[in-house]
């Protein structure tokens, strides 16, 4: 069964300890002003009981003048006590007998006020009346009390309706989105802190939407990549069906298509584990100067078997903590990238550099190349994404090596840049931002 709604809850409580901290404060306000006046009262009625001592009538019985003053002072009570305490008198007769402790000076019982005085012949009179309760109650103030409520219900309850009506909205929406409707939003609502929430539940949304477009583009994309060397295999092995006798040349071309679908294969799966952070990094101290010289030894051959220039600097003298392997692996798809966009090309040359100073370091490789339109370049790091497209993946690639570099880089802290001009070449950069 469901419980009352939260915020509802919270403005029955608020208005109910409005209600209760109005009427303790009003009791408390009354209960020291009686304290503040007992005294004035105290001394009124002590001076009273002084100056009826003073013009008592001695000639008279002590019950015919109580009994006129009952008919004259209906709040104040009158009471002669004899010297033994015993009652001669008194105008209250139905009421309990006074206190004795209450008659003098001293006593704090704000409930009674007690004046005495000696009378003629030994007697005392008293005189008393009932004073402030020590828990007042008024009901004057009932209305005022009523009133307070109502204003503070009033000026309550609108923002408890809009926080109510806004989380309704809320749960609704995250109720469609968990139903699958990625992508929708709810506009953020005045107050500030809901308003954070609602933003951080649209970026949510929206990050879902994305990252279902992302797989179903993923889906599409390896299905379509996979399409085209499958087709040429069922194509090389209809052949070799119908003419047994010329199978050999054709079975050199089945290889190829295998090997570019293992590849592939390989770079979604690579694709995957690195954009995932499944691809486990060792991180050690490795010289610069050392690990620059080997990685562009061994990067150098590759770029001149493909007949391009190449040219080598390192200028760096300090030990950083990374995963060497993977950062040559970052560093190989973008020289793989250079060499395709610089085939063809008249002089081509591709650069490498290794730098170092004061706010980081980094590695740079540059071409001469054909360079990227800049309509593609914020594309270019999105998975299968090739800039020239009338390529085919046994030369252009599968169109994940920036992608998968970009995550590597990332891994280890730092970022990749590109920076391209079209027939003038690209300059890619990995960056680490300090030496530590």
């Amino acid at each position: 069964m469901r419980g009352p709604g939260l915020f509802r809850l919270m403005f029955w409580r608020a208005l109910l300890l409005v209600a209760v901290c109005l009427g303790i404060l009003v009791t408390l306000s009354f209960h020291f002003q009686a304290r503040f006046l007992y005294g004035d009262w105290q001394r009124d009625l002590q001076d009273q009981a002084r100056w009826q001592a003073s013009h008592w009538p001695v000639d008279q019985d002590p019950a015919t003048v109580v009994q006129a003053w009952r008919a004259a002072h209906g709040r104040v009570r009158l009471t002669v006590l004899a010297a033994d305490g015993s009652v001669v008198a008194d105008s209250r007769p139905d009421k309990p007998p006074l206190d004795p402790r209450l008659i003098g000076a001293g006593h704090q019982d704000l409930e009674v006020l007690v004046g005495a005085a000696p009378l003629p012949g030994g007697d005392t009179l008293v005189l008393s009346r009932a004073g402030q309760p020590a828990i007042p109650f008024h009901v004057e103030f009932v209305p005022v009390v009523l009133v307070v409520i109502g204003l503070a219900a009033l000026l309550v309850w609108p923002p408890v309706r809009d926080l109510t009506a806004a989380f309704r909205r809320l749960s609704s929406l995250a109720a469609r989105v968990a139903d699958g409707h990625f992508g929708e939003t709810l506009d953020p609502p005045r107050q500030r802190e809901l308003a954070g929430l609602v933003k951080s539940f649209n970026d949510m949304s929206q990050a879902l939407r994305d990252a279902e477009m992302r797989q179903r583009r993923l889906l599409a994309d390896v299905s379509h990549e996979l399409r085209s060397p499958l087709g040429r295999l069922r194509a090389l092995g209809e052949t070799i069906a119908r003419r047994p006798e010329q199978a050999n040349p054709h079975l050199a071309q089945m290889d190829a298509e295998i090997a570019l679908m293992d590849r592939l294969i390989g770079d979604i799966l690579e694709a995957a584990r690195v954009e995932e952070g499944a691809v486990p990094l060792v991180r050690q101290a490795v010289s610069l100067a050392d690990w620059g010289r080997g990685a562009f030894a061994r990067l150098s051959s590759r770029i001149e078997g493909a007949g391009i220039g190449v040219s080598a600097s390192v200028d760096a003298d300090a030990t950083v903590h990374i995963d060497a392997e993977r950062l040559f692996q970052a560093l190989g798809n973008l020289v793989d990238n250079a060499v395709a966009a610089t085939q063809g090309r008249p002089d081509a040359r591709i650069t490498l550099s290794l730098w170092a100073d004061d706010a980081g370091w980094g590695v740079t490789v540059a071409d001469n190349g054909r360079g990227i339109p800049a309509a593609d370049l914020p594309h270019v790091f999105d998975r299968f994404f090739r800039v020239d497209r009338h390529r085919g993946r046994r030369t252009g690639g599968a169109g994940l090596g920036l992608g998968i570099a970009r995550s590597l880089v990332v891994a280890q802290g730092g970022r990749l840049t590109l920076d391209s001009t079209v027939d003038v070449g690209t300059t890619a950069t990995m960056a680490f931002p300090t030496l530590s």
